[in-house]
């Protein structure tokens, strides 16, 4: 699942690109990076990862490289989740069809996303308390017991330039604290890039909570080399030589689970 956070950020990057005035509107390409650092009172994590990307059309495509997990308090790495060579996965954002290859081992596998199965309501039982909307109803009961809340987005003067782009940057503030809770406190900012269609090229959140900052995390999330230039056709397709698997368990060797049917 760690793999979906660097394919997820490259996604977004991606499907929400602005239209652009081009022989292909949509075309783009670069590179991402994410990196993410917990401390808890458990111990202190990190995670790195690295990904390639393509658009074209309704195309996407993300090249997952690299993917790190180290335990900072111990000073030691976890084995890394990905083969040599990572994953490859193309997307057709209109068809919904995938097509995932793994380099090192020759194989592929496609099929097609599916929205989530709508489960039957049930039939609410009578009670004092229920009202039309129990997840706003849930938020709006612990009104009562908020003692801090703040929420702030501020547009920064701050015009500098990142890997050659320059952005406008929004600078984000969140806390809250719940009776007898300790306070959440979440900062960071987001930098677009002005001259490519205001796609964010940098994003870094900080989050803490408990006494000094008891547990605390930071997120950060950046894009280089991009590119308008439209991408070859052929980056989109499956390489020849490679085997169709049977299940896409079969590609993403999953311990224990390879040649089980997909999920």
């Amino acid at each position: 699942m760690r793999a979906l956070v660097a394919i997820v950020f490259a996604l977004a990057i991606l499907a929400s690109a602005s239209p652009r005035v081009a022989a292909d509107p949509n075309a783009l390409s670069g590179h991402a990076a994410i990196s993410f650092e917990a401390t808890t009172p458990q111990g202190h994590i990190a995670l790195d990862g690295a990904a390639a990307f393509e658009r074209s059309g309704s195309l996407v495509r993300v090249d997952l490289t690299m993917l790190t997990l180290t335990d900072r308090t111990k000073g030691t790495s976890m084995p890394g989740p990905l083969p040599p060579g990572g994953y490859s996965i193309v997307y057709d954002l209109s068809s919904m069809v995938y097509t995932i290859w793994a380099p090192s081992r020759r194989v592929y596998y496609s099929g097609k996303a599916t929205t989530p199965a709508v489960l039957p309501k049930a039939t609410p039982s009578p009670s004092p308390s229920a009202t039309p909307g129990s997840g706003i109803g849930s938020m709006l009961a612990e009104l009562k017991d908020l003692r801090q809340f703040t929420l702030s987005l501020t547009l920064s003067p701050d015009k500098t330039p990142i890997e050659g782009h320059p952005t406008t940057n929004f600078d984000f503030k969140f806390t809250r604290q719940l009776k007898g809770k300790d306070p959440v406190d979440v900062t960071g900012r987001a930098s677009f890039a002005d001259d490519l269609g205001g796609i964010p090229v940098l994003v870094v959140v900080d989050f803490s909570s408990g006494p000094a900052g008891k547990m605390a995390a930071n997120l950060r999330g950046s894009l280089r080399d991009v590119s308008e230039k439209p991408p070859p056709q052929t980056d989109f397709l499956t390489p020849s030589g490679y085997t169709k698997a049977s299940s896409i368990l079969d590609v993403i060797m999953i311990p224990g689970l390879s040649g089980s049917s997909t999920p």
